[in-house]
């Protein structure tokens, strides 16, 4: 009986007639604290319209919700709430949207692969804006993946000529940046010649390091080999130089690795921004 009477009183408590305000005018607060930027507050809002909407006449806050998680960085809970919004809009443009919108998302994460799945699923569309936009994504999907030459053949879709130039060096450069600081021509120099390397990645520091310190650990195995016994010596040997030594060429990889990586981001942006200034209209 107890848990009976506290169930009624919890529905009363939270029943959409007694609430102090009415939800069009939640809906309205809402809106008014997302166009001010109040993301925060706004979710709060909005997620107080979804608990009291019986009839669902507020179906759109699940995009509402979706916008304000993205803006926020929190890209899952916006997956998730985009999902709800093409589900519960009736519109195929809304539907459209909230897919690409998803798929940003993906992008936001270096989910490259899921995002060009999550294209392939798009329905088909005669809407020369759709069109452009799945295009583009496309392209920024296959660039993601390092298909850069793949990534032409869209980029080629949605920009002028004088803009499908200015994208094709900068693919161009990013390739020659990529050869010259490939992880795994850095590995091997530093295999062959320790701190090599790390020298032509640029960092010169642990570069020399690695030279002097190996070097130094060379010439104290032989000291020790000539003044003790070649098993002393071999055993000092093969304990440091095998652990800086592999340290060393794993560095090398790292460092390659993680140029390419920034390299990317830099051109990626700067595509973006041709993209505006050539995008066929």
């Amino acid at each position: 009986m107890r848990n009976v009477l506290s169930i009624i009183l919890f529905s009363c408590l939270f029943s959409p007639a007694l609430i102090s305000q009415p939800i069009w005018q939640l809906k309205e607060h809402a809106d008014e604290q997302f166009l001010a930027g109040n993301f925060p507050t706004a979710l709060k809002e909005y997620q107080r319209v979804l608990l009291f909407d019986e009839d669902n006449r507020y179906s759109q806050v699940y995009g509402d919700i979706a916008d304000i998680y993205l803006a926020l960085g929190d890209d899952e809970n916006a997956i998730v709430y985009y999902d709800f919004a093409r589900k519960a809009v009736s519109s195929d443009s809304l539907k459209l949207e909230y897919s690409f919108s998803r798929i940003l998302c993906q992008f936001r994460q270096q989910r490259f692969l899921l995002g060009l799945s999550d294209l392939y699923d798009l329905p088909e569309t005669s809407s020369p804006y759709f069109e452009a936009k799945k295009n583009l994504y496309t392209a920024v999907c296959h660039f993601g993946l390092g298909e850069t030459d793949r990534s032409l053949a869209y980029f080629i879709e949605v920009v002028d000529s004088a803009g499908m130039a200015e994208i094709s060096t900068l693919i161009g450069d990013l390739k020659r940046f990529e050869k010259k600081y490939d992880p795994d021509r850095l590995q091997l120099m530093s295999i062959f010649l320790p701190g090599l390397g790390q020298l032509v990645a640029g960092d010169l520091k642990n570069g020399l390091n690695s030279i002097l310190l190996l070097g130094g650990i060379g010439v104290y195995s032989y000291h020790t080999m000539v003044t003790y016994s070649i098993l002393d010596g071999t055993l000092f040997l093969l304990t440091w130089f095998y652990r800086y030594y592999t340290g060393g060429h794993k560095k090398a990889y790292e460092l390659g690795a993680g140029k390419i990586r920034d390299q990317q981001r830099v051109t990626y942006q700067q595509i973006l921004e041709v993209v505006r200034r050539h995008a066929i209209r």
